[in-house]
């Protein structure tokens, strides 16, 4: 299976804080790989390093075979990589439609491109009837939806999801695992990092689990909850 992504031993330093070390992870072509760890375990952090939103202080980073360890995030998002937040990151004051044109507009020059991929992107995250609604009206579970329109209106090719279904109910976290399915049969990758492991685990094919900045462990959902070692870092963690 070709590698979309790889991070080769990946390390990132905090002063003191090793929060990445030396980690190495490939994401293969149209898979959904789960990134899991206690808090501080350097989930969020491997996710910035893969967006460019930080650099390590060692190893690579590859995207469909090239070095893009040292690019921005407006490059690497036009390249293919775009990415949700733990916090929900849109203009409160801007209507939906802008809110998710704009990054379009920053990737396809062309005009009547950039609005197509905005209509297509709002009506794949259900949002069509909120377009002109201003996000700060939005519950939610529309505005994580306004966060997942944004992200896929650039044309990715691998999306990293932060925590997505954090305050939504289980009917909400279900909408939102048939979307990343059906985003995902059309043939984009998805890396997701999440708390709530149950729900996780019937979307990932294989989870990736992060422990103080290490790889402890790697394999299919059902090999991660028999480990021992994955069982000693969440020992008292829901």
């Amino acid at each position: 299976m070709k590698s979309v992504l790889v991070c080769d031993g990946v390390t990132k330093r905090f002063g003191g804080l090793v929060a990445l070390d030396r980690v190495s992870v490939e994401i293969h072509e149209g898979e959904i790989l789960g990134l899991i760890g206690p808090n501080g375990s350097g989930k969020t952090t491997l996710i910035n390093v893969i967006s460019g939103v930080l650099l390590p202080d060692e190893g690579r980073v590859i995207f469909e075979g090239r070095d893009i360890t040292k690019l921005k995030p407006h490059e690497r998002v036009a390249l293919g990589i775009s990415r949700t937040f733990q916090g929900i990151r849109v203009f409160p004051y801007l209507p939906v439609y802008y809110n998710v044109e704009l990054p379009a507009r920053s990737v396809f020059k062309d005009a009547r491109l950039a609005r197509a991929r905005t209509t297509w992107a709002l009506t794949v995250t259900r949002l069509l009837g909120e377009a002109g609604e201003l996000p700060v009206n939005l519950t939610p579970y529309k505005l994580k939806m306004v966060e997942l329109a944004r992200a896929l209106v650039t044309n990715p090719r691998l999306v990293l999801m932060d925590e997505p279904f954090a305050g939504l109910s289980p009917e909400e976290i279900g909408e939102v695992s048939e979307i990343v399915r059906k985003l995902n049969e059309s043939g984009i990758a998805f890396i997701v990092v999440e708390h709530k492991l149950r729900y996780l685990m019937k979307l990932a094919e294989r989870v990736v689990v992060l422990n103080e900045g290490k790889k402890i462990f790697e394999g299919a959902p059902d090999e991660v909850v028999k480990s021992e070692e994955v069982a000693r870092v969440y020992l008292g963690v829901v």
